[in-house]
């Protein structure tokens, strides 16, 4: 662990595929949704089959795509009998045998948050156990929010992503791969991002061409203090084209009543929702509960978006420390952090060994430990560390409804008590979702 010097998503596969000639039409009955953007069915002979880009309670004529063992994958292919929340797709290139990233472009915002819901309780009992889900129960069940500016029932949720990534195919197009595929699929538009983005003319014969070749991996980024830009591998590009340099790009969050900004390299993590920072950072600050004088331990803390919140709660007469694994990270969260000497920022693996130095170098035991892993989750030793810390509290961001399961029933086993929940969707017409949970202990 060392003083101030991506986030990676796991892709599950879901077995063998199969030559789209032999492929298998199945007539099936839609059941619940499954985490990963799925419903669930049963065909003739009872094997369970995951459904993409339908909805629960259709009839559907769905074509296999691949197999495992006793598991099929499907899309849907016809809609026999359709659900009052289907809606015409809002991203038909996401729908079946197109890209991924848009797997619920179908279905109404408001039955997508329904969807999601659906996906938390199921996880956090069939993952979480039962102790886990009698206790979420018990505090008034599961609610998956809208962000703020997205509660209009009759708002299609389009231009909400501030970040996009694409691969440029063999004629200079910028796409997508194909969902679960190595084929790029050229894009016609990008609806779910940003105007700023939009406005750019990416996609088709685009005089972009010019900046990216074949086989570039581009990232666009719109951030909300300043003007979007365009990263290839060769350098990072303002919306006429030209080189620029690479400065962190400024957001601005509000924040508890106030206007925070931040700076974050182009390549950095930053939450993708034009109000996903805002959200999450006002949930960590309501869910601390830090006072002034405080000992906070944060981990996997990111370009700083809560570790500044929480030094500003303790103040000078407080200490906040914070752990992440990522190098360019924390010096952008060291920047953001400017002023502020009683917070700290190290790099380092977020592990159980880095969690017993973080807390050696607090000096004393926390009294709040606040962190928001990855996709895949904390992990057991990281949540068996934060246990032997025993900090009387504990604030968990996660972005995936298994993961996140598990982490809260490792802390729930060691000795800890869920005091709140609170899920929002920051990704409207995909299968994710964000939530906060604050855990206590005497």
């Amino acid at each position: 662990m060392r003083r101030r010097p991506p986030r990676a998503d796991r892709h599950r596969r879901s077995g063998a595929r199969i030559d789209p000639a032999d492929r298998e039409v199945l007539e099936l009955t839609l059941g619940e949704p499954a985490h990963g953007g799925a419903c669930v069915a049963r065909d003739a002979d009872g094997r369970v089959v995951f459904v993409r880009h339908g909805l629960p309670g259709e009839r559907v004529r769905a074509r296999v795509t691949s197999t495992r063992n006793t598991l099929a994958w499907a899309d849907v292919e016809e809609v026999l009998e359709a659900s009052p929340d289907r809606v015409p797709s809002v991203w038909p290139q996401a729908g079946p045998g197109g890209v991924g990233g848009g797997e619920l472009a179908h279905v109404r915002p408001e039955a997508q948050r329904r969807w999601k819901e659906d996906v938390l309780r199921g996880q956090l009992r069939r993952v979480g156990g039962e102790e886990l889900a009698t206790r979420v129960a018990d505090l008034g069940g599961v609610s998956v929010l809208p962000a703020p500016g997205d509660e209009d029932a009759d708002d299609a949720l389009l231009g909400r992503r501030t970040r996009i990534e694409l691969v440029i195919d063999g004629d200079g197009h910028a796409g997508m791969h194909r969902y679960r595929g190595r084929e790029v699929i050229a894009l016609d538009s990008m609806p779910l991002a940003v105007p700023a983005i939009s406005a750019l003319g990416l996609f088709g014969d685009s005089a972009w061409g010019e900046v990216w070749q074949p086989g570039d991996r581009v990232r666009v980024v719109a951030p909300t203090g300043g003007e979007p830009v365009v990263v290839t591998p060769r350098g990072v590009y303002d919306a006429a084209r030209e080189r620029i340099p690479g400065h962190p790009l400024t957001w601005t969050v509000g924040a508890e009543g106030t206007s925070l900004s931040y700076a974050v390299r182009p390549e950095g993590f930053w939450q993708t929702h034009v109000r996903g920072a805002e959200v999450l950072a006002d949930a960590v600050s309501r869910g601390a509960a830090v006072a002034p004088g405080a000992r906070v331990a944060e981990l996997y803390s990111g370009a700083g978006l809560f570790t500044r919140v929480l030094a500003d709660a303790t103040g000078p007469g407080g200490r906040v420390l914070s752990l992440e694994g990522d190098e360019g990270a924390v010096a952008d969260a060291s920047a953001n952090l400017e002023g502020r000497d009683w917070a700290e920022t190290f790099v380092g693996s977020v592990d159980a060994e880095g969690v017993g130095e973080l807390a050696t170098e607090l000096g004393a035991r926390p009294d709040v430990v606040v962190l928001d892993p990855p996709r895949a989750g904390a992990g057991r030793g990281v949540t068996r560390a934060l246990v032997e810390v025993g900090a009387p509290r504990v604030v968990l961001v996660s972005c995936d409804p298994a993961a996140g399961a598990r982490d809260l029933r490792a802390l729930v086993e060691g000795g800890y008590t869920l005091g709140t929940l609170e899920a929002w969707d920051l990704f409207p017409h995909t299968h994710h979702l964000e939530f906060v949970a604050v855990l206590t202990r005497p």
